[in-house]
């Protein structure tokens, strides 16, 4: 199966229970792992969890506000520390090049492994292993995106007892039926392996949302059988905002998830305001009273699986 892990669900700033931005993307049957934004502080939590920086294959960042990218130079450093051979891609708004070569430059950082930056815009798709990516455009102060994970089909398991009826004997022959091969038995009968597999599982699809006040930016894209995205106030305290920051509400989530027919809601980038006993709460009520489907609230090691 396939998880996402919370590393930070902190916004702006982080807090005692929370650290800032990152969320953890491990696919089935690999090591390697994605990061989605890399917030001040991120590197602690990796070696408070399960993950290691030494297989981390890819880092998407969404926007470069400090509390989704300040954590990226002292990863960087860390992981070519760790002597890690494998090369690293980054990608993220343009600007980013410039921000991570700079640092770079000015602090002599020299990595042992390849590191390949890639400057991001709207309407990009990627084929990674496992999952097609496409860029969303968001709304917010500055450029920033959110992601579509549309993840490949799991094959169907072969069905043993419909081989075994059959007459085809146990061994190689059902693993070459695994993979859909032709089969021919001694006696000439033939076998085509798609007939003994039972029917493949659709591949899940998500929605990570970066910073942004117009949630239904995603609409286009819906359904999804999860959506990840900020709920960093209650209406309430956002009305009474003297500024107003370009960030999504949790009554403004829950109802774009409700038109969107959306089945599932993780929300993350917390204020601070709402780390207290009971606080927390108002942003869960807030969802439900306008979302029918189930709805959660990120907290730090989080893990789900998919």
């Amino acid at each position: 199966m396939h998880s996402l892990t919370f590393l930070g669900t902190s916004a702006g700033v982080p807090t005692r229970t929370r650290n800032v931005s990152a969320l953890a993307l491990q696919t089935q049957n690999s090591k390697a792992w994605t990061l989605f934004d890399c917030g001040e502080g991120t590197q602690h939590q990796i070696l408070k969890s399960h993950l290691s920086a030494y297989h981390l294959s890819r880092i998407f960042i969404t926007h470069l506000h400090g509390d989704h990218v300040y954590g990226l130079f002292g990863l960087l450093a860390s992981k070519g520390m760790q002597r890690s051979p494998a090369p690293l891609e980054i990608y993220g708004p343009r600007g980013l090049k410039e921000m991570v070569r700079t640092v770079m430059r000015l602090s002599q950082l020299h990595l042992p492994f390849e590191l390949h930056i890639t400057e991001i815009g709207p309407g990009d798709r990627l084929q990674l292993e496992g999952f097609t990516l496409d860029v969303i455009p968001l709304s917010h102060s500055v450029t920033s995106y959110g992601f579509i994970l549309a993840f490949d089909d799991t094959p169907g398991h072969l069905d043993t007892e419909k081989a075994k009826a059959a007459g085809i004997p146990e061994g190689p022959l059902y693993g070459r039926l695994k993979r859909g091969e032709t089969v021919t038995l001694p006696d000439g009968r033939r076998f085509e392996g798609k007939d003994f597999l039972t029917p493949p599982t659709p591949g899940k699809r998500l929605a990570l949302g970066g910073d942004n006040d117009e949630p239904m930016r995603f609409a286009p894209f819906a359904p999804f059988d999860l959506m990840v995205h900020e709920a960093t106030y209650t209406q309430e305290d956002f009305d009474r905002l003297p500024r107003k920051f370009k960030h999504t509400t949790a009554r403004q989530l829950g109802l774009a998830a409700q038109k969107m027919g959306l089945s599932k809601l993780i929300l993350t980038h917390i204020s601070p305001r709402y780390d207290t006993d009971g606080r927390i709460l108002e942003l869960l009520r807030e969802v439900e009273r306008v979302f029918d489907g189930e709805v959660e609230i990120a907290y730090d090691f989080m893990k789900i699986k998919f």
